[in-house]
């Protein structure tokens, strides 16, 4: 096995390696000789990609729900300087505690989405490393048979050769032998013979 295989992280940067999961000829390859191993790798990736993915949504709706409170503040904010509302400063007050709280929710997840790419990184280099030892086994291993394959395929050619020659040999001489009985004995009695002996 090819267990040594070093690979320098900068590779996934510097050739533009995508996430393999998400690479179809990636999944073409490999999925029917994962290893173990890879199989965690691409379980890890998928949950990993899958919390990204949620992160953004929720990122999103945080920020949609927060401008919500920001139009509700300043709306509360004219009606309690207006009249004196009472009611309008306790309403902006739970608006604006709404607001710090989405705040924190959006600090948590902005900074779950900055950690999660390295993450995804870090996952994929290691899938690729696996992906890289398993196709040089592969590889090596299918060499092995192939050669096995080409020495079979030329000593089966040889003996399709050989027999070949046997057969010609084989079908000249009856050919030869049935002729001289033929000239010799004539069409009757060759006739007499075949069915008796043929």
């Amino acid at each position: 096995m090819a267990k040594d295989i070093k690979l320098d992280e900068s590779i996934l940067k510097k050739n533009k390696i995508p996430v393999l999961i998400k690479d179809k000829e990636w999944k073409t390859l490999f999925s029917d000789i994962l290893t173990r191993n890879m199989k965690k790798l691409v379980n890890k990736l998928e949950k990993l990609l899958e919390e990204e993915r949620e992160c953004k949504i929720k990122l999103k709706e945080y920020k949609k729900q927060k401008k919500a409170y920001m139009d509700l503040i300043l709306k509360l904010s004219d009606e309690a300087n207006s009249k004196n509302n009472e009611r309008a400063l306790m309403q902006l007050e739970e608006a604006k505690n709404k607001i710090l709280e989405i705040n924190d929710f959006i600090d948590e997840i902005q900074f779950r989405l900055e950690t999660l790419p390295k993450e995804i990184d870090k996952t994929n280099f290691e899938l690729l490393k696996e992906t890289v030892i398993i196709s040089y086994d592969y590889i090596r291993e299918g060499r092995e048979r192939l050669e096995y394959l080409n020495e079979e395929i030329q000593r089966i050619r040889k003996l399709l050769g050989n027999m070949w020659e046997e057969k010609f040999t084989k079908e000249k001489k009856i050919n030869n032998l049935y002729l001289y009985l033929h000239g010799t004995l004539g069409h009757e009695e060759i006739d007499r013979l075949d069915r008796k002996y043929l």
